[in-house]
């Protein structure tokens, strides 16, 4: 099982990692965290302690949701973990532990009673405040033990109550309990060795619990219903790793448009695409699983992809789960149907006109009509008879044509040349025949030329 756990002031991680070896331990949980540690670490399990709050914005209950409805298994406890755990128990998060259990008993409900401050991760998170959730275990041991009566255990929660969580420190605690010297002095000595660390306490019987499982929980489905901020979270926020760095998704797409020189043509498809796909659910039009197939298939023989393995190292290099590439296959398919859609209603125009001009916008326009040109007057100046026209098969005119020129054809010809803007396939054969008769021709002079020149160039040698 892949593991990762969200830790921070809790627990040291290297005594986490004592416990549970092999897992992939994170710093404490912020928003888009978990969605960012699904898409870099592919975890079966996700264990969340710590989360950070106030100075970032906190892990949302949405990716919890969402790792859940993805088949993860989400555990929580101690902290953030406890809470979150509380809120997401009933859509199958699993709580452990003492204080996500008073959370859910309702003996607990203030965000404030699992926070404290602490240091950067530079300096391993070392707690600077008491939690709260700490504070009453460790006085309601020291009630147990008689080091404290049980009055002065109210007045302690409520001065601890009453601080900001940053300002609960002991010695503050015990100043705003009114303690004597010698009362703070007395319990400062039974808190030195009978101190409740209940937070700790639940991480480790959480690492433990992970520890001995052998299958993880899969969680009972429901419907999850992507609103529209976690699809920015999801689509902006979510950070991917390369190059041994992650970055967010929203940073890669600012890179291009600054450092692309053909930016505007990527963000003219994409949102061309994007336009295209919004038309056709208004229109109502749609594709099937074998479209889609189709399309996978074009997609993969047009990158070279042999073979499922290989489709799935593409997708993982470019931050896809398998269902996010047939979503987008899908796209594609929509794309082609709306395409396929049109190029019937312009009749005998066929694409003409639209690909001139996207070949006159891309500055492609002038040397591909002179190379048209030239084939038509070689054309005109040799193969005039109809009788000298190869008898190949379209299969072989295909084949004879990608082996020795740049095109590419990744569908059956009788699709390929109707989206290309041929007639049909006879008309695809005549241009094929055209282009086949013109680059023998060429070959052909060019062999003549060079065995011409071979004698020449001898006897210029013999001479010199």
């Amino acid at each position: 099982m892949r593991i990762c756990v969200f830790l921070g002031p809790t627990m040291p991680v290297a005594d986490a990692r004592a416990l549970l070896p092999g897992a992939v331990y994170l710093p404490p949980a912020a928003q888009a965290d978990i969605l960012s540690a699904m898409t870099i670490h592919r975890p079966d399990v996700i264990a969340l302690i710590d989360g950070v709050f106030g100075q970032s914005l906190s892990v949302w209950h949405k990716e919890i949701l969402f790792a859940l409805h993805s088949g993860v298994a989400v555990y929580g406890a101690s902290s953030m973990g406890a809470l979150r755990a509380a809120e997401c128990h009933p859509f199958g998060m699993v709580p452990v532990g003492e204080v996500a259990r008073q959370y859910i008993d309702g003996r607990l409900s203030g965000d404030d009673e699992v926070a404290l401050a602490h240091a950067g991760p530079e300096d391993g998170y070392f707690p600077l405040s008491e939690p709260l959730v700490n504070l009453r275990a460790s006085l309601a041991a020291a009630v147990a033990a008689g080091a404290i009566d049980r009055e002065r255990h109210d007045r302690l929660i409520a001065a601890a109550k009453a601080l900001y969580f940053t300002e609960r420190t002991r010695d503050r605690v015990w100043a705003g309990a009114g303690l004597g010297e010698s009362e703070a002095a007395g319990l400062d000595a039974f808190l030195a060795t009978g101190a409740v660390d209940q937070k700790r306490l639940d991480a480790e019987a959480l690492l433990v619990h992970l520890r001995s499982l052998i299958t993880p929980p899969r969680p009972a489905p429901f419907t999850f219903n992507a609103s529209h901020y976690f699809e920015a979270l999801y689509e902006r926020d979510r950070r991917v790793a390369h190059g041994g760095h992650s970055v967010p998704l929203s940073e890669i797409a600012s890179h291009a448009a600054l450092h692309r020189r053909d930016f505007a043509e990527i963000n003219a498809a994409a949102l061309g695409r994007l336009l295209v796909v919004q038309l056709a659910d208004t229109l109502g039009v749609t594709v099937d699983q074998e479209a889609v197939a189709a399309e996978i298939r074009r997609f993969c023989a047009a990158r070279g992809i042999p073979d499922a393995a290989g489709l799935a190292d593409w997708c993982r290099r470019n931050d896809l789960t398998d269902a996010e590439f047939t979503a987008l296959a899908t796209e594609l398919a929509i794309e082609r149907a709306m395409r396929q859609w049109l190029i019937p209603r312009r009749f005998l125009t066929r694409t003409t006109k639209p690909v001139l001009n996207e070949l006159r916008l891309r500055g492609l326009y002038e040397k591909t009509a002179e190379e048209a040109a030239l084939i038509e007057r070689v054309m005109e100046l040799h193969f005039g008879d109809a009788g000298q026209q190869p008898k190949d098969t379209l299969e072989e005119l295909i084949a004879d044509h990608l082996a020795n020129s740049e095109a590419l054809m990744d569908a059956p010809a009788d699709v390929w040349s109707f989206e290309a803007g041929f007639k049909d396939v006879h008309d695809l054969r005549i241009d094929l025949m055209r282009a086949k008769q013109v680059r023998d021709l060429f070959r052909q002079l060019a062999g003549e030329a060079e065995a011409a020149l071979g004698p020449a160039e001898q006897a210029e040698e013999e001479t010199i």
